[in-house]
């Protein structure tokens, strides 16, 4: 089970790693009640690095209030609060401890998105300061902003990832390498290994994919940029990640692409999704559960059909799917699409009230190349130094 030696080590890498707190940083953290531990480690470690801490401890039944009660002008609402955070944060720290994951069922996916788009300016200007702090060199006038998002074990997930919470605790601690003498140093040498495999991926403009199990899939990345996410937005973390060129003849992607892992968004779950993509759009979808939902999210809005992010996962503590798409998209061995809203910082422009990531294995017989030549064979990476040492 956690401890707090766990503890002040997950929040080091929270606030010394991912949103590296300097004195005078008003830090925000978010936080789900079940996530008291954790918040309390995190609130320690900003006032220890000089920072200012303003705490949002939001109540999960909150949410299940506002979609059931919510009029027509409540749910068009864009709250100036939000908007003005936005502005005045340098960084935000995330803890989700959700201890239902069923909760929005019950809701109209519509009802849900419109919510999601009265919010769309606040969401975008957060955006765009990250990606002023992942690119100093962006034209821009905007002020960088760090952020980073975490998942407290609660018996929810752990039920959802078919296991005990003291199973679920030590995946989490796995995953997160806490058990790491020096997490944050480890973290640090991800980043300079994923770094390297960012560099081959910009040295080359179309790739590949195939895998026995249907995915025949051209992704063009040319002029984009690949980025190492190495416990800084994600934690735990482990992926290189960027976009389609969407100007590209093809649009960006063409061919078929199946993700063969469970993906839940919203929760509801979807699994064995099949996705033709014409011209860098999906223009045939299917899936044996949950079919209609994904079909419905696709079609939310202009850009719900395009691809805003291709990446590879690269954390091989994580063998198993667990129905959270934060540890599943991290997954060695395997890759994502997130179809809607790409990151700026990549290159990727495409706008969307979605961003929801796909995954599909690289197990035995999968073919990944980089401009015709060899990249990542059996969910291995080909031409590489060593990767880092996982316990």
């Amino acid at each position: 089970m956690l401890t707090q030696t766990h503890l002040t080590r997950w929040a080091d890498v929270l606030v010394r790693h991912a949103t590296d707190i300097k004195p005078g940083d008003i830090v925000r953290i978010t936080a789900q009640t079940n996530a008291e531990p954790l918040l309390v480690a995190v609130y320690r470690k900003v006032l220890e690095a000089g920072g200012m801490p303003v705490v949002n401890c939001r109540p999960e039944a909150l949410g299940e209030a506002f979609f059931e009660l919510a009029n027509e002008d409540q749910l068009d609402w864009a709250s100036p609060f939000a908007q003005l955070e936005t502005e005045k944060v340098d960084a935000t720290i995330n803890i989700a401890a959700s201890t239902n994951l069923r909760t929005m069922d019950q809701f109209d996916p519509a009802i849900i998105q419109r919510a999601a788009k009265a919010n769309r300016a606040s969401r975008e200007l957060f955006f765009q300061r990250a990606a002023v702090a992942d690119d100093p060199s962006l034209d821009s006038e905007l002020k960088p902003l760090l952020w980073s998002t975490t998942l407290f074990p609660t018996n929810a997930y752990a039920q959802d990832a078919g296991m005990s919470l003291s199973a679920y605790s030590e995946f989490v601690i796995k995953a997160c390498q806490l058990n790491q003498e020096d997490p944050v140093a480890f973290w640090q040498q991800l980043d300079e290994w994923q770094s390297l495999l960012a560099e081959k991926l910009m040295q080359g403009s179309e790739l590949h994919f195939y895998t026995p199990a249907g995915t025949d899939l051209t992704v063009n990345t040319a002029d984009m940029r690949w980025l190492s996410s190495p416990g800084r937005k994600n934690f735990p973390d482990g992926e290189v990640y960027s976009g389609p060129n969407l100007n590209a003849d093809n649009g960006g992607a063409d061919g078929v692409v199946f993700f063969d892992k469970r993906c839940v968004y919203q929760g509801h779950a979807v699994r064995n999704a099949r996705i033709v993509m014409e011209n860098g759009r999906a223009t045939e979808v299917t899936a044996e559960e949950g079919e209609d939902f994904l079909i419905s999210m696709l079609d939310q809005d202009e850009g719900a059909r395009r691809i805003g992010e291709v990446a590879f996962g690269t954390n091989r503590a994580i063998d198993t799917p667990t129905g959270q798409i934060l540890y599943d998209e991290k997954m060695g061995g395997s890759f994502h699409l997130a179809f809607g809203a790409g990151y700026p910082e990549t290159g990727n422009v495409n706008k969307s009230a979605l961003h929801w990531d796909l995954i599909a294995s690289l197990g035995e017989g999968s073919k990944v190349t980089l401009d015709g030549e060899p990249f990542c064979i059996d969910g291995k990476f080909v031409t590489m130094p060593p990767e880092v040492t996982w316990l």
